[in-house]
């Protein structure tokens, strides 16, 4: 096992690093004994099978078995370039054509060159200034020939890939969900990698194709007529070297790609781990894991290393066995001069022969260097073109009906699906009415089938049996962009684009130009355009990628925004309020409410206050659904909610609680009373919050959030530690604008001391503060100023 040395690492305290003697993975553990350096030994990782980023990546190692036929390979893999290359057939004939201006100029130039050394022998001034002219404008017409060549090849393959990139990502784009989710699924490092960097290899592949099929055969041939018109038996001589460099590029050729197949899986490898380490830059540092993060990136790009050393050393060992043959071939034709001349050679006719196997050995050097490039290409190629050739599940007919006027209704009729055919089923013959403009509630625990009720309404998976419908059309038959434009999702993953404000909001007309002014408008109803206007450039200000610059609450009101931009008959919320903070979620859910107006809203739930937004909710669990009765969750007694048993169990979030009141004026005091919940004069003009839902949270923070909009009073009842009643109420002598934080913390002596402060944006109400302490009566403690 003890091959080379791979690293000297300097461990932290505790932790030592362990290899399995099966060269799969690294493992880490944790243990107390004195080390603080351990040295790593292991066999060079150029040999190793690295999966270290995802297990459905594909493995270094080459599996595939040894063809008998590599030409035949290499022209089925070159097969699938021919449409694209002939698109840019305009572009190839002109280059092929400038390459016979430049072989013609060449056949004149050879012997020429020979001509004029016999001139410089004789002297002969006005000859050697005449071929002197001839000379020079032969050798500037075959530069402008071959440059522009080389030029129009270029661009016949540069645009020959753009057409492939443009190809592979519309297909990447037109994948099922499975090509991402599935088992065998590709990383999206990886396929950036095929996309980009293996797109540029084929680029230089088909240049290197391009630029010799036509132009070095003929110069060949070209060069192989004018060497049998000096001396057929000399040019035979010569010949004996072509067939040990046909075997020898040949041979070269085959370990050429097994050896670029290594290199490309090796960086796709090292791109997947990048592409997944860097987003998680901040759980890194939180979990310390740089350590952990440095040995699994050393070892891929050690891995790298030895793949890309590997090829370069072919590559460069290729070229230098070619050359070796050509002065091979120069020593048996000096030995051929010998037998064959006797003297019957001019010093012309020799350099004009020599000069002309110079350049015949040339087209040959780059018939050679064109069969490596395509072996090096070819796994590239094979890639690249897996893309494309992958099939989709979800096809759209084409008889497929676009949804005009969706007014939202939803059906699920004896709907099944599984994420494989071995796999159990999430969704078991289920069956589900909602009437348009319904909101519903979905809940249950984690893997139950919440989100893929949500795919298959997007149809990102087909169900195995049933029928989903909306107003009454099967979505099988709906256009898919028809049906994604007319479903609106908006999650927990804030996804935004590298771009504007205006053009994350306006995301769906990107094709075309935006309505500026609508875009404006949805901001302002999603609670967004306040804090668009206090940025830089306001809506034009550019946001970085995944919206970098913006806070988690900023980010979800823009995609509520963009939500409301898309006005979409029917919406999907998934958990939308579940990562923020009480005065995000305040101005969230403000938007949001005014988003559900007038639309079918799926929400998909964990907390039981997002539950309650719903006018139905259902419990989804091992495939099945179950709805829960409305009196359940308006019950004021607790023990009636959990009286439904296991389905509640998950509510019971590890955060406070958030209830959001509507109240008119406000002010805090804070008393004991005998008087019970269930006899509140329900005259008075109060809202009521569930004192037993409070009891959830005895001993933790609980929080309420107020909002004062006009004059009246208002109440709330709560409950301390022993069941007393505690009663927040009052009729203030000021008036507040906008909102204020109330957080309760119930203390084992039976009383709740309360956080309070205002928040106002950027100016603190310091006045309105203390006057809230003021009418506490001495018994409300502030602990933050």
């Amino acid at each position: 096992m003890c091959i080379a040395l791979q690293s000297s690492l300097l461990l932290s305290r505790n932790q030592i690093l362990l290899f399995n003697p099966k060269p799969i993975s690294l493992h880490f553990s944790r243990f107390e004994p004195k080390i603080t350096s351990f040295h790593i030994r292991t066999k060079p990782l150029a040999f190793e099978s690295v999966n270290s980023t995802n297990s459905s990546n594909p493995t270094i190692e080459d599996s595939e078995s040894q063809s008998n036929r590599p030409l035949l390979r290499s022209f089925q893999t070159f097969k699938s370039l021919i449409p694209h290359i002939l698109s840019q057939r305009k572009h190839i004939l002109g280059g092929w054509l400038c390459s016979i201006v430049s072989v013609f100029s060449l056949s004149l130039l050879v012997p020429k060159i020979g001509k004029f050394s016999s001139i410089i022998d004789k002297i002969d001034v006005i000859n050697l200034l005449d071929e002197g002219l001839v000379l020079g404008i032969l050798v500037f017409a075959r530069f402008v020939a071959s440059y522009c060549q080389e030029a129009l090849i270029w661009d016949a393959a540069l645009n020959a890939i753009y057409e492939i990139r443009v190809r592979v990502f519309e297909r990447v784009l037109a994948m099922d969900l499975e090509f991402f989710e599935g088992g065998n699924g590709v990383s999206a490092g990886d396929i950036a990698y095929r996309i980009t960097a293996e797109a540029s290899d084929v680029a230089d592949t088909v240049y290197s194709l391009l630029n010799t099929v036509v132009p070095s055969m003929l110069q060949l041939s070209a060069m192989a007529t004018h060497m049998l018109a000096i001396s057929p038996v000399l040019s035979l001589i010569s010949a004996m070297v072509i067939p040990c460099v046909a075997l020898v590029i040949a041979y070269l050729g085959e370990r050429q790609r097994r050896i670029s197949k290594m290199a490309s899986l090796s960086i796709a490898n090292l791109s997947s781990y990048l592409n997944e380490v860097l987003p998680a830059f901040l759980f890194v540092k939180a979990n310390s894991g740089e350590f952990c993060e440095n040995i699994r990136f050393q070892r891929l790009t050690r891995t790298d290393l030895y793949a890309r050393l590997k090829k370069k050393k072919m590559k460069a060992f290729a070229p230098h066995v070619v050359q070796a043959l050509y002065f091979m071939s120069l020593s048996m034709l000096c030995v051929g001069f010998l037998v064959v001349s006797r003297g019957s050679f001019s010093s012309g006719s020799m350099i004009s022969f020599v000069t002309s196997l110079g350049f015949l050995i040339e087209p040959v050097q780059k018939i050679g260097k064109a069969y490596n490039e395509l072996k090096e290409g070819e796994p590239a190629i094979e890639r690249l073109f897996e893309l494309i050739e992958f099939n989709p599940t979800v096809i759209e007919t084409r008889d497929a009906v676009d949804l005009n006027s969706l007014k939202g209704e939803v059906k699920f009729c004896n709907v099944s699906f599984a994420y494989g055919s071995n796999m159990p089923l999430v969704l078991d013959r289920l069956n589900l009415h909602i009437k348009a403009g319904e909101t519903v509630a979905f809940m249950g625990p984690s893997g139950g089938g919440k989100t893929t009720l949500v795919k298959l309404l997007l149809r990102l998976y087909d169900p195995l049996s049933g029928d989903i419908l909306l107003d009454n059309h099967n979505i099988r038959t709906v256009r898919l962009k028809s049906l994604r434009r007319n479903v609106g999702l908006v999650s927990q993953d804030m996804i935004l684009f590298s771009g504007t404000v205006a053009e994350n909001i306006g995301y769906n007309d990107l094709t075309k130009e935006f309505d500026m002014e609508r875009v404006e408008e949805v901001a302002q109803i999603a609670n967004a355009d306040e804090f668009i206007r206090r940025l830089p450039k306001g809506y034009n200000t550019y946001i970085g990628p995944r919206g970098l610059t913006l806070s988690g609450g900023q980010k979800q009101r823009l995609a509520i925004a963009r939500a409301l931009y898309q006005n979409s008959s029917i919406l999907i919320l998934d958990e939308a309020t579940s990562a923020l903070d009480s005065t995000s979620e305040l101005l969230v859910r403000q938007a949001l409410e005014r988003l559900m107006e007038n639309r079918t809203v799926l929400v998909i739930a964990h907390r039981l206050e997002t539950v309650l937004m719903a006018k139905r909710v259902f419990v989804l669990d091992g495939g099945k659904l179950q709805e829960l009765p409305r009196s359940a969750l308006s019950s004021s007694n607790y023990n009636s909610l959990m009286k439904t048993g296991r389905k509640f169990q998950f509510c019971r979030s590890r955060k406070p609680a958030l209830f959001f009141l509507r109240l008119s004026w406000f002010d805090f005091h804070f008393r004991r009373t005998p008087q019970f919940l269930n006899q509140m004069d329900t005259s008075n003009p109060s809202v009521f919050v569930n004192a037993e839902l409070l009891r959830l949270y005895v001993g933790r923070r609980v929080r309420a959030v107020i909002q004062v909009q006009s004059e009246g009073n208002g109440v709330i009842y709560g409950k301390s530690t022993d069941d007393s009643q505690i009663t927040v109420k009052g009729s203030p002598p000021f008036s507040l604008s906008k909102f204020v934080e109330v957080i309760g913390i119930a203390d084992t002596d039976k009383s709740i001391r309360a956080d309070v402060w205002t928040n106002f944006g950027d100016s603190f109400d310091t006045s309105t503060f203390n006057q809230l302490c003021q009418l506490a009566n001495g018994e409300f403690k502030p602990l933050f100023v």
